[in-house]
């Protein structure tokens, strides 16, 4: 069974192999779906520096990616 949280660092993983984007490129767009609310990053409760993302919310950013990256307010 698959983990309800990744990391970020995982995340950008995943969403860069779905949709072949760079890490700036994905980071942009976290930023720009966490500040419209759409998205959630976590603090990790096992290690304050680190965060971790929902597999959900990855879904959500690959999905926007793949649609061409426009964010829909």
């Amino acid at each position: 069974m698959a983990s309800e949280y990744v990391t970020k660092g995982q995340a950008v993983s995943i969403v860069n192999l779905e949709t072949g984007r760079g890490r700036r490129v994905i980071e942009n767009m976290m930023d720009a779906l966490v500040a419209q609310g759409r998205i959630t990053i976590h603090s990790d409760p096992l290690d304050k520096r680190s965060f971790r993302v929902s597999r959900t919310d990855v879904d959500t950013i690959i999905q926007v990616i793949k649609a061409g990256g426009i964010i829909p307010s």
